[in-house]
């Protein structure tokens, strides 16, 4: 536990001190001239300061994770995880510039950005050594379908999520005046096709994007149940079985 104090000490400290200057800064600028309060520069210190603040958790975020898992994950969910994350910044580039459906379009950015930090933050974790995980237990059917079944359920509550947060609602995208200015037969006509449109189209790029997520749980949860079955050999073993 004691290794986590550090980075949390200071990185943290760092980070919660810049957010404490983002929330007060204003205040206390107002005792400044006028001329002064709007320099540029100044006006752009909240800014900075929550942005330099959110750096810092992400990289803290990166160190505690690194020492976690470093020469802990096997290294073949170690691949399938990194596989499931390049594949996902490949998609979302895909999704920002295809020209077929603005859908991919909506959610193709979070989808590469979420990717892009996952893959820096899994970057910074090593699998372990050759002869170390050659020692580590085959799977069993049983850890395949623990972890296939919690992937389904990942896959399921966030796709569920998405679909009551960005469902269909007035006014389905057009402008306030303009669906205002409509009659309740055309109203409810645009209603029918905004709700059609996300049941073919939305919905299954919906379960789609939440595939990358399950996917991931999937790997981390055949790799956990194995050790609670007893099935596998604890990688820490492994490593003293080593020395």
């Amino acid at each position: 536990m004691t290794k986590y104090i550090g980075p949390i000490k200071w990185l943290g400290g760092i980070a919660l001190a810049l957010f404490a200057l983002a929330l007060v800064f204003e205040p206390l600028a107002r005792g400044l001239s006028e001329e002064t309060r709007k320099s540029v520069l100044l006006n752009a210190v909240p800014f900075f300061a929550t942005f330099v603040g959110v750096l810092l958790l992400f990289i803290l975020l990166i160190v505690i994770v690194a020492i976690r898992f470093n020469g802990r994950v096997p290294g073949r969910a170690y691949q399938g995880i990194e596989y499931t994350i390049i594949a996902g910044i490949l998609l979302g580039v895909i999704c920002l510039f295809q020209p077929w459906s603005f859908v991919p379009y909506r959610y193709g950015f979070l989808l590469l950005l979420g990717s892009t930090l996952s893959f820096i933050l899994w970057s910074h974790v090593m699998p372990p050594h050759a002869d170390l995980d050659a020692r580590v237990s085959p799977l069993s059917s049983a850890q395949h379908i623990i972890g296939a079944i919690v992937g389904i359920i990942i896959v399921v509550l966030l796709a569920t999520s998405l679909m009551n947060l960005n469902g269909p609602k007035p006014p389905y995208g057009l402008r306030e005046r303009v669906y205002n200015s409509y009659d309740d037969e055309r109203k409810a006509q645009v209603a029918v096709d905004a709700t059609q449109q996300f049941q073919t189209v939305e919905i299954p790029f919906l379960i789609f994007f939440s595939a990358f997520p399950g996917i991931i749980i999937y790997f981390v949860a055949r790799e956990a149940s194995g050790r609670r079955l007893g099935n596998q050999q604890p990688l820490a073993e492994a490593v003293a079985a080593s020395k």
